[in-house]
């Protein structure tokens, strides 16, 4: 009895079973109503911490959005990698940036060096990976200086 409840309910569920449209009234649109909670105010995205697992990981997260104060940034970090209030070492290979020109952007630098290089051959398949992702793009040093 229960295998046949329960086969019903996931049934339901796959065709949307109980699932009413939202009232246009109560739609959200995320240009006019999220864009302007997250996005970043001008002057504000800017290195505020970074996370170094170069040695055992061979990348580093740079804190650049207004919302990571020292507490998060060490909290997101842990016992991962190294915490500093600098940011990370320039790289050739560039990183990939998530959250860009929101109050929670990172930026997740690749590095040919450490216990895990990544090298000329491995680094197409970082970035593809990196620029899959709807929230994220590859980026270089020199594009961050543009802004």
């Amino acid at each position: 009895m229960r295998a046949k409840i329960f086969f019903v309910v996931a049934i339901l569920l796959v065709l949307g079973g109980g699932c009413n449209d939202v009232p246009k009234d109560q739609q959200v649109d995320y240009e006019k109503d999220v864009k302007p909670l997250v996005e970043e105010s001008a002057d504000k995205s800017f290195v505020r911490g970074s996370c170094n697992t170069i040695a055992t990981a061979s990348h580093c997260l740079d804190y650049r959005g207004s919302l990571w104060t020292e507490e998060q940034m060490k909290l997101n970090c842990g016992n991962a990698g190294i915490f500093s209030k600098d940011g990370c070492p320039y790289s050739d290979n560039g990183g990939c940036m998530a959250g860009g020109g929101t109050i929670a952007e990172t930026v997740m630098w690749s590095y040919n060096e450490g216990a895990n290089p990544i090298d000329s051959e491995t680094l197409p398949y970082e970035i593809g990976a990196c620029n899959a992702l709807a929230v994220a793009k590859w980026v270089k040093p020199e594009d961050l200086l543009k802004k």
